[in-house]
């Protein structure tokens, strides 16, 4: 595979060491952070009754919580 220099100022550099993971080269941490799935990219992919659901689902695990954390408190 062929490679390509590229000038970087110092502190992209550094940045992009810091988002370098253990045993990652900077050409794989750039792939990965190019390839990051940005929350935008998540639109549209549950219906509405879908995220209905989940919210009620959510509602109620939350209630059941504080229920527990009041019955343990007694």
């Amino acid at each position: 595979m062929s490679s390509k220099m590229v000038r970087l100022d110092e502190g992209v550099y550094e940045r992009l060491r810091q988002e370098k993971r253990e045993g990652e080269t900077f050409s794989d941490a750039v792939d990965r952070l190019l390839d990051d799935v940005s929350l935008l990219d998540l639109v549209g992919i549950y219906s509405r009754e879908e995220v209905d659901e989940i919210e009620r689902s959510l509602a109620e695990t939350e209630s059941r919580d504080r229920a527990n954390r009041r019955s343990e408190r007694r």
